[in-house]
Order: C-alpha cells, then sequence, then structure tokens
C-alpha cells in the first residue's frame, strides 16, 4: 500500500574517526567542482552569521587536521579553505546555552551539493526550522534529533545516510524545477547523502558535514534483486507529502512498476 506504515528514523551509528570522510574516484571531481563554484557563485554556497567565526576556525582546523593540511585564514575563510580540502559540505551549528538547555543554531556553511535548498534560508536557524519543509520531520524524529545533538560528545561522533530520487544529475542542486524533468525511471538518478556529526571540544559546537552521491538509477539496480526490493519498498511506502519533497511523487507508479519488472 502507498504511504504505509512509513516513518522517519534518526538511524545514527558510531563514526570511526579514521574513515570520517570517503575517499573514492569522486573525490577529485568533486573539489573540482566546489573550487569553481566558491569562485564564481562564492555568495550562494557560502553563508555564514557575524558569530560564526570562532566556531568555523575550530570546524576547519579539524577537518584541515584529518587531511594533513593547514590553514593561514581564520573564521569563516579558514572553514572554505577546508571544505575545499574534501568534497563534503561543511555546516556548522553553534552552542548557545538557553537555561537548562542548548540551542543549536545554524551560524555557517560551505555548501556546494544542497539537494533543492538554499543556504541563506537556513543560515539561523535550529535543526528542527531548517528540516520544516520535510514533511513529518517534527512528527517523527524532530524531538529525538535534538536530543542526539545535545548528547553528542567529542570522543563519540555519528553518521546516518539518507535517499532520495532526482531527475537531473547534478550534484549542485539550489532549487526545485517546476515540473518533471525526465519522462521514465531509466532516466532517474538515486542521490544517497552520507552526513556525520561532530562536537567541537573547544566551542562545543557541531560541525554537520554531507557528502552527496549521485548514481543513475539504471546502475544502481544492477546490484541485484535485493537492492532492487529495497528501493521499491522504501518508494511504495513515502506518504504522498514526503513523495514530493524528494521529488518522487511525479515518477512513483512508474518506478514501482519498473522495479516490479526487473524481479519478475
Amino acid at each position: 500500500m502507498v504511504g504505509d506504515a512509513f516513518r522517519h528514523r534518526v538511524g545514527v551509528k558510531p563514526l570511526e574517526v579514521a574513515k570520517w570522510f570517503v575517499r573514492d574516484a569522486d573525490w577529485e571531481p568533486t573539489l573540482d567542482m566546489k573550487r569553481a563554484l566558491i569562485a564564481d557563485r562564492r555568495h550562494e554556497v557560502v553563508s555564514f552569521r557575524d558569530d560564526c567565526h570562532d566556531v568555523a576556525q575550530e570546524a576547519a582546523e579539524l577537518v584541515l587536521a584529518w587531511v594533513g593540511k593547514s590553514t593561514s585564514q581564520t573564521g569563516v575563510d579558514a572553514l572554505v579553505d577546508a571544505a575545499l580540502a574534501v568534497p563534503d559540505d561543511l555546516t556548522v551549528l553553534r552552542s548557545v546555552a538557553a537555561g537548562d538547555a542548548e540551542q543549536l543554531p545554524f551560524v555557517a556553511g560551505v555548501v556546494c551539493s544542497p539537494s533543492r535548498w538554499r543556504l541563506a534560508d537556513k543560515i539561523g536557524q535550529d535543526m528542527l526550522a531548517v528540516h520544516k519543509p520535510v514533511a513529518l520531520y517534527a512528527e517523527h524524529i524532530g524531538a529525538a534529533v535534538d536530543t542526539t545533538l545535545t548528547r553528542l560528545s567529542p570522543d563519540k561522533p555519528v553518521w546516518r545516510s539518507n535517499w532520495t530520487l532526482e531527475d537531473h544529475p547534478a550534484l549542485f542542486q539550489p532549487h526545485s524545477p517546476s515540473e518533471p524533468l525526465v519522462e521514465h525511471p531509466t532516466e532517474l538518478w538515486i542521490r544517497i547523502e552520507r552526513e556525520t556529526l561532530r562536537r567541537l571540544p573547544q566551542t562545543r559546537g557541531i560541525l554537520f558535514t554531507i557528502r552527496g552521491f549521485q548514481e543513475p538509477l539504471t546502475t544502481y539496480v544492477q546490484r541485484g534483486t535485493q537492492a532492487i526490493s529495497t528501493l521499491r519498498e522504501l518508494v511504495s511506502r513515502l506518504p504522498d507529502s514526503l513523495a514530493r519533497y524528494k521529488s518522487v511523487y511525479d515518477y512513483r507508479a512508474a518506478t514501482i512498476s519498473w522495479l516490479d519488472s526487473l524481479i519478475a
């Protein structure tokens, strides 16, 4: 049944720091893309709040140390240098005391692989507000995500992943198209995002990294029957509201039918 028994999951797992960033064949091509975007469209891919610089500096130094590099830049400029050293997008949350609680506003980011959202729209927001466009986020995992963040410690980083289908192969997609771009599921791409979360020991902020991977759906299904069946279940269980957010809605019926034909 379409939309049956769907529920968001936080799904974090312990992160092995030695495997923080994924070295693969797309490492250098993705860095080339980031260099071009930062050179030509910096105002779209770099955004920050004035109180970000100490936490951005610490986040940058952590990333650069992992790749064996350093920077003479400071603040958000150091974060840009760090973002040019790894293929992942880098976003920074500042820790702000609020009585006995902790607030974690999003204060800086270098984002070159947005999945149909604009970086500037998110600056200054907490996680719940950042994810407001995500259907059922608040109801299902809003509180759980906040709890995960506030409990995060510097010595216990975590990672998680999510997925969507897209009708354009670009990693840099800040805008949603007004209408479908392709006609058949064989023209779709599967996008998987690997996210990591690390508490910064000095400023107590949080570094949230995002690495986007895009692959033609026709290539993805070559993984075999189990991968096809799992994807079919994921697509069919999405409520309409979330299917629209994930760019799946217009293609869902045809995609389910096509996946069924592959395992018939």
